[in-house]
This record gives structure tokens, C-alpha cells and sequence, in this order.
């Protein structure tokens, strides 16, 4: 059908942003899916594919017990923030959530295209840990993206680039976890969903395989640079929806 087809093109292409940046994935799936079923729908089957991507980052990324290591703080209170933003998930219109999509969307492109980073001194990376983790749990119950916050955290602390690759799969392979079992707490995770993602997995798993060899051909700063443009047109795009639908 043309759902089928949609979502394995949408999930194609969000598999090979991630195997040429080792991020990206939900940003690219909550740009798309939108567009071809509801939003509460789109943020259940991108939250519900996104753990099984991170699994192969997370073994061929290595160095785990470091990465516990600058995970935990965050870890500790994903599971308080994603019990928030499910709550607040059932109760928002899908107007509003698009809207916030499409917010998170820009917010993020423009933060990652002006080039701003933010520094933790270490007597605070804990307790910022703790509030980055409150913050990714509640917008990735609410919106399934909460990369940018792993992100902002990990930058800030200054860890070198294998800890972040593996840092980061750890954190979005526990959060996508969290996020699934919340929406099959609440009745969400119905069988179209499953079979949805199943199918999303058919598509990613080739297009990160694809993305892994492009990485090493690519510009890669050029590449992300054209990808954060075109999302902060399609975050408007949905902000619009969000808007005046």
C-alpha cells in the first residue's frame, strides 16, 4: 500500500542520515511521518523503532563501561521524565503536538547550524546529567525527539568522539525503550504499530549499512549542514500545520 511504501522510504532515508552522522534518526522520522498519518501515531512507531537502531552503534561503538560512567546521571531520571510526557501526551490536541514537533525541529536545526555549544564544569556535570535527563524524558514521551538534549549534554561535558557515539546509543537505546513501554502501558502499542515497525526495521538496517560507507566518501560537514537546512523548512512546514489546520 502506499503507507507501507511511505514508511519504508521515510525510515530508508532516516537509517542512512544516522549511519553517515551516528545521530539523527527520530529527527528525521518526526519530519516525515507527520505528513502521512497522525502525529500521536508517528511519535508511537518512531519511538517504537528507534531502540533497535542503537543496538548495533552501541556493540560496534564499544567502551559500554564508559559510557555508564557519563550515562548514569541522565539514565537516573529518564524514567520520571518520559512518566510526565506520556501524561501530558494523552491530554494535548494533535494540533498542539505538531506544533511542538515542528518547534523542537527548528529549535534544534538552528542550534546545531549556528554552531552554539554550551560547557559543564564537572563539579556540575551530575546534577545537569539529572535535568537534561528530566527534560529527554519529557519531550521524548511527548515528540520522540530528545537527541538534541543527549546532545547538548554530551558536548558539554567534552567527551571524545567514540564515548559520544557509544554514550549516545546507550542513552537512546534506554530512553526508546522507556518511551515504547509507557505508550504499551497506555494502550498505544496496537498491532498495526508493531507491524509498522517491523517493516520500518526492513528499510533502516539497509540504509545505515548504505550510511556507514557513504560516511567515509561524504564531506560529512557539508552533508549535515544541507540536512539541518532542509529540516528547518519542514519544521515550519508542521509548525504551520499545527497552527492553522
Amino acid at each position: 500500500s502506499t503507507l507501507l511504501l511511505s514508511v519504508f522510504g521515510m525510515f530508508l532515508i532516516a537509517g542512512l542520515v544516522k549511519g553517515v552522522l551516528g545521530f539523527g534518526w527520530p529527527i528525521i522520522t518526526m519530519s516525515l511521518l507527520p505528513f502521512t498519518m497522525p502525529v500521536e501515531k508517528a511519535i508511537v512507531l518512531s519511538a517504537v523503532v528507534q531502540p533497535a537502531t542503537n543496538i548495533f552503534q552501541l556493540v560496534s561503538a564499544g567502551g559500554f563501561r564508559k559510557s555508564i560512567e557519563f550515562a548514569w546521571p541522565v539514565l537516573l531520571f529518564l524514567l520520571p521524565g518520559v512518566a510526565i510526557g506520556a501524561w501530558y501526551l494523552t491530554a494535548l490536541d494533535s494540533n498542539v503536538l505538531l506544533l511542538l514537533v515542528g518547534t523542537t525541529i527548528v529549535a534544534f536545526s538552528l542550534f546545531d547550524l549556528l554552531g552554539y555549544e554550551i560547557s559543564i564544569p564537572e563539579k556540575h556535570r551530575i546534577t545537569s546529567g539529572m535535568g537534561f535527563g528530566l527534560v529527554a524524558g519529557v519531550f521524548g514521551a511527548l515528540t520522540a525527539l530528545n537527541g538534541w538534549a543527549f546532545i547538548m549534554y554530551l558536548i558539554g561535558i567534552g567527551v571524545s568522539r567514540a564515548v559520544f557515539r557509544s554514550t549516545i546509543a546507550l542513552l537512546f537505546l534506554v530512553s526508546g525503550l522507556l518511551i515504547s513501554s509507557s505508550f504499551w502501558v497506555l494502550g498505544w502499542l496496537a498491532p498495526q504499530e508493531i507491524v509498522l515497525g517491523v517493516f520500518a526495521l526492513l528499510a533502516a538496517f539497509p540504509g545505515m549499512s548504505i550510511g556507514n560507507r557513504l560516511a567515509e566518501k561524504l564531506p560529512g560537514e557539508l552533508f549535515r549542514k544541507i540536512l539541518l537546512i532542509a529540516l528547518v523548512c519542514v519544521g515550519f512546514v508542521l509548525m504551520g500545520q499545527g497552527l492553522f489546520s
